[in-house]
């Protein structure tokens, strides 16, 4: 088996300036926990990724508003990845 065999081909994504709002209407739209951060929504650039628990710890469990916080305040951003190839 390969990392194709895996792996979505065209995630949805957001980018770091989204709302953290906006991550989580995808991950429920997508019924995902993890969406793909990227640089811009033309080049698509992966530049981190936010996950449901990020929402969960990060905003739901301090108080602040995913409407008012960005996603690049919440999102990881040193990545390891593979290319298909």
């Amino acid at each position: 088996m390969t990392c194709r065999d895996l792996m979505t081909a065209d995630p949805k994504c957001c980018v770091p300036g989204d709302t953290v709002s906006r991550a989580a209407e995808i991950m429920r739209d997508e019924d995902v926990g993890p969406v793909p951060v990227v640089s811009d929504r033309s080049g698509k650039r992966l530049v981190g990724i936010v996950t449901d628990r990020d929402v969960a710890v990060k905003i739901v469990a301090t108080g602040r508003d995913p409407k008012s916080t960005r996603v690049a305040d919440v999102m990881s951003g040193s990545l390891v990845t593979v290319r298909v190839n």
